[in-house]
């Protein structure tokens, strides 16, 4: 049950092209957004007195105003009064529609159940939109749940972030309503073959697999016109890499075929405590990323251009599970639904649960140790995005955000990974930018966030393919669906 949580907790990336079809609910008449500070990470460029002209869910024109020069003609025009302009913000990691995290009995014994419900999904959603999240991937999920999740937003019925997904991961730990486990091959073509059928993109391959399953579904995947995503523990992400998958899935590298010398032989003595999640942070205590192994990885990785979402948020989370009162006060969770709000913090203190005070300690000194993967892999040009690995962004995302930031980037750097970097990661060639042509996605701020991060907290109008929310309006729904009991 421990390595069930566990493994449930850590759940997984993916990267797809989100349905090109036009929303019924995008604006035909044009609107100018004028007198604007305009922040294009994608150029590293802020355009003081800017404007955006909107049209049919497109941005059309674009400028900076000048005392002899007219703006073009718009049906409606809105003042920003100098307030700052970013894309929308992109998460590669998004579970909106699953859980909360829970029990049930299946033949008489405990199993996990990641099954979620309409009316959490949507209230996720409304809180994640009111974020600042204009587009997700959900790298796992029941296919049905997420199917009808697309459907909804984009009849306009569910206000929420623009969505693409992969299906059940192929594990062989039940989890009810989030893994499958075939027992042949003919069966997991078939299981391939039904989520393509429900518009998964991505299969995902998750950390229970053998080497050799590893393998036939990175085969069976490609056969079928799907890419392929992994998060995995003691198969190495260099074996991964060499199968030629396309993406791998948070700072938890931990196989020991990527350690060497007297810290290979101590971490294979820890990990042969049963039941035992100190693996989480042992292996950065002993990895050497300077060693041939990891060095091989960064090259092979890098070459490759193979996607990686590190969630880092899901490392501080679980190595400081019992202090998350102060990095998340309960006022700032109201992104989550009552139900989540009731056990989110005990089902993290699971993994940890037999660590002492000496080992919590030792876990915490390895964050440094993480920033630093990440950070390696940025410089040798591994394509990154962000992502939270949780069932709505919010104050996840903002702290994901400051975690790649105090790993060594620029405020420049983290907010091209939030926006144009996302994009990429998820194969949209019009999303993510402020540019003539692309998806009129963006979020409106009172404050900079180049000068500080935390001015995602001031967004108050969420513009997503032309349709203007307000936050506050967004957040006045919320309470309507609230109430349920699972």
């Amino acid at each position: 049950m421990k390595k069930s949580l566990l493994a449930c907790l850590m759940a997984s990336l993916a990267l797809p092209q989100v349905c090109a079809d036009t929303p019924s609910h995008i604006q035909h008449e044009a609107v100018l957004y004028l007198n604007a500070t305009l922040l294009n990470p994608a150029t590293e460029q802020q355009l003081n007195d800017g404007w955006l002209l909107v049209k049919d869910g497109r941005i059309v024109q674009m400028g900076q105003q000048q005392a002899d020069a007219s703006l073009p003609a718009a049906a409606k025009q809105i003042d920003l009064q100098q307030q700052y302009v970013l894309p929308g913000l992109i998460d590669v990691h998004l579970h909106l529609t699953a859980g909360p995290h829970r029990v049930e009995m299946q033949d008489g014994k405990p199993v996990l159940t990641m099954k979620g419900h309409s009316q959490i999904t949507r209230y996720h959603a409304l809180s994640t939109l009111a974020t600042g999240v204009t587009t997700a991937f959900s790298p796992a999920g029941a296919p049905e749940a997420n199917a009808e999740y697309v459907r909804q937003q984009q009849a306009g019925n569910w206000p929420g972030p623009k969505f693409s997904y992969a299906g059940f991961v192929f594990e062989p730990t039940p989890i009810l309503g989030g893994s499958v486990h075939p027992k042949d091959e003919a069966g997991w073509q078939a299981e391939i073959a039904s989520q393509k059928a429900l518009g998964a993109q991505y299969i995902k391959l998750y950390q229970g697999l053998t080497k050799d399953e590893l393998a036939m579904g990175v085969r069976l995947a490609k056969a079928a016109g799907l890419k392929t995503l992994a998060h995995l523990d003691n198969v190495s992400w260099q074996y991964a890499a060499d199968l030629g998958i396309d993406a791998l899935t948070h700072a938890l590298p931990t196989s020991s075929e990527l350690l060497t010398g007297e810290g290979k032989t101590a971490y294979l003595a820890e990990r042969n405590i049963p039941h035992s999640a100190r693996f989480i942070y042992s292996w950065f205590k002993h990895v050497d990323y300077d060693s041939a192994p990891m060095q091989q990885l960064f090259d092979t990785l890098a070459r490759q251009q193979t996607h990686v979402d590190l969630t880092l948020v899901v490392n501080e989370l679980v190595y400081f599970a019992r202090e998350l009162d102060g990095l998340y006060p309960e006022q700032d969770m109201w992104v989550y639904h009552p139900q989540m709000r009731k056990r989110w913090r005990a089902t993290l203190a699971a993994p940890s649960y037999d660590w002492t005070a000496e080992e919590l300690a030792t876990a915490q000194q390895q964050m440094p140790k993480v920033q630093q993967l990440f950070k390696r892999l940025y410089d040798a040009g591994v394509p990154l995005a962000i992502g939270t690995d949780s069932v709505a962004s919010g104050p996840f995302y903002l702290r994901e955000l400051q975690l790649s930031q105090g790993a060594g980037l620029t405020n420049w750097q983290v907010l091209q990974l939030a926006t144009v970097g996302g994009a990429r990661h998820l194969g949209l060639k019009d999303t993510g930018q402020l540019a003539k042509g692309f998806a009129a996605d963006f979020i409106v701020l009172t404050a900079n966030p180049l000068t500080d991060l935390k001015a995602l907290n001031t967004i108050h109008t969420v513009v997503q393919q032309g349709k203007a929310w307000q936050v506050d309006e967004l957040k006045a729904q919320l309470a309507m669906l609230a109430d349920i009991e699972l």
